[in-house]
């Protein structure tokens, strides 16, 4: 299945923080079947942010926003996506705890802006932080999902890890995932795509993948299957690995 990410903050437009989250997204969502088909980057902007969902559920069902959930009053995210989902706040308790206990980790006590944090929209399934303050938000209407998420990397990793991997896999039934690697070295990619062009045509009449990932003095390989279960994908990318080995020597 396809996903799109949407990454909301002007410090990545000014080139100020890069944009990390999407590399891990796109490699790790890779791995339970979801292959991620846009990334966009938007300021924290009401209208930039309706767009980008407008425009990303009109191809996609499966939403990943991170950004835009901090304290401060620049972000806007979590009072748009209310609006977006026609949702009303409530004051998490759970969320609240969480926050205090949190700032009492640190030896500090939560500000009045920290604990608004908890208000949350109704209509999402929250995905609690363990590492920060901000939630994660599930939202899901009429199939489409919608998981906003906030910037800070090892905080959004945290999400993904604890629940929200298995939530997409069992809210899509996400398809199993194969990959091999081949390393070559001293050879360049054209005259390795040369050899494997038989090879490779038939690979992909047979519905794999065959990625070149070149690099100084090598270039990497990557067969990739998907299938209904992980046997019998994993019996035929390593086949064909053995084919393409014995084609470049």
């Amino acid at each position: 299945m396809k996903a799109e990410i949407i990454t909301i903050g002007d410090e990545i437009l000014i080139g100020q923080t890069l944009d990390s989250n999407s590399a891990w997204l796109g490699e790790n969502l890779g791995l339970i079947g979801v292959r991620i088909s846009r990334i966009v980057t938007i300021s924290d902007d009401e209208e930039e942010i309706i767009s980008a969902l407008n425009e990303a559920f009109s191809r996609v069902d499966l939403v990943l926003m991170t950004g835009g959930l901090g304290p401060t009053q620049d972000d806007i995210t979590k009072k748009t996506l209310a609006r977006y989902f026609n949702s009303e706040f409530y004051f998490n308790e759970e969320v609240a705890a969480g926050i205090k206990a949190y700032f009492n980790s640190i030896g500090r006590e939560p500000l009045e802006v920290n604990l608004k944090q908890a208000e949350l929209p109704e209509k999402c399934y929250t995905v609690l932080n363990n590492r920060g303050t901000a939630s994660g938000m599930w939202f899901e209407d009429a199939g489409k999902v919608l998981m906003s998420m906030p910037g800070v990397p090892y905080e959004m990793k945290g999400l993904m890890r604890d629940e929200v991997f298995g939530k997409i896999q069992a809210t899509f039934k996400t398809p199993a995932v194969y990959n091999r690697t081949i390393l070559t070295i001293g050879v360049g990619e054209s005259s390795i795509a040369a050899q494997l062009e038989q090879w490779e045509t038939k690979l992909r009449d047979e519905g794999l993948g065959l990625a070149y990932l070149p690099s100084a003095g090598m270039v990497r390989l990557r067969v990739s299957g998907v299938g209904e279960d992980m046997v019998s994908i994993k019996k035929i990318v390593d086949q064909k690995t053995t084919e393409a080995l014995a084609v470049i020597g």
